[in-house]
């Protein structure tokens, strides 16, 4: 009965470290979703003003030098560049509002880009450690690639987190309750192997009793 009591307390155990495990990195996927949420917003909206920029460009370059701004769309300090040979662009009161707020929005961009790769680096290095990275697989909780710039892996990551959490964690609870009940079968099987055994050196042990029908010694 101890040895089963003993398997109860691991398999308990286990269990309780598991559900908090699985709650921090829960926790961590969700703030980094969050973020990532937040990084994507900026990166479309530096999109929409850079649009905005070539648009007004359009009117002041030729389709050459428009090519090359084109190019330059990711990167605000290489349209700045580019348009500092056009005056007139310079000169425009709209552009100059749109340059504005697009050097507002890169910098807002690097300082999303940096708390998201600071997250990404906890959860990993989290995920990574014993026992954890033993269980977080099976909990489908992958590795998270940093951000660097706005190509397609990017892209890749934000496929990776529509991933069905609710799905992974049914799995994994019912492949745990089999290997659970898996082990308490075998406990309980050896455990009345013990009682039995036990019971078998109790019987051995027994004096044997004397045979009532033997005839007494008579008092001489």
């Amino acid at each position: 009965m101890s040895f089963l009591i003993f398997v109860l307390l691991v398999v308990a155990v286990i269990a309780i470290w598991l559900i908090k495990t699985y709650n921090r990195l829960q926790t961590s996927m969700q703030n980094i979703r969050e973020m990532f949420s937040n990084l994507q917003a900026g990166l479309k909206k530096r999109q929409q003003l850079s649009g905005q920029i070539i648009e007004i460009a359009s009117g002041y370059m030729a389709h050459e030098q428009l090519t090359q701004l084109k190019v330059a769309q990711n990167n605000t300090g290489q349209m700045q560049m580019v348009a500092q040979a056009f005056p007139q662009l310079k000169a425009d009161a709209t552009y100059q509002k749109l340059m504005q707020q697009l050097e507002t929005l890169e910098n807002d961009i690097l300082a999303r880009r940096e708390n998201y790769n600071n997250r990404v680096n906890a959860y990993n290095s989290y995920r990574n450690s014993l026992p954890v990275v033993l269980v977080a697989q099976k909990l489908s909780f992958n590795i998270i690639q940093y951000f660097d710039t706005d190509d397609e892996k990017f892209d890749l990551q934000a496929q990776s987190f529509s991933r069905d959490d609710t799905q992974a964690l049914q799995q994994f609870i019912d492949g745990s309750a089999k290997a659970v009940g898996d082990m308490t079968s075998q406990a309980v099987k050896h455990i009345n192997q013990s009682v039995s055994q036990l019971k078998d050196k109790l019987d051995s042990a027994k004096p044997e009793q004397p045979n009532g029908d033997e005839p007494q010694d008579k008092e001489k």
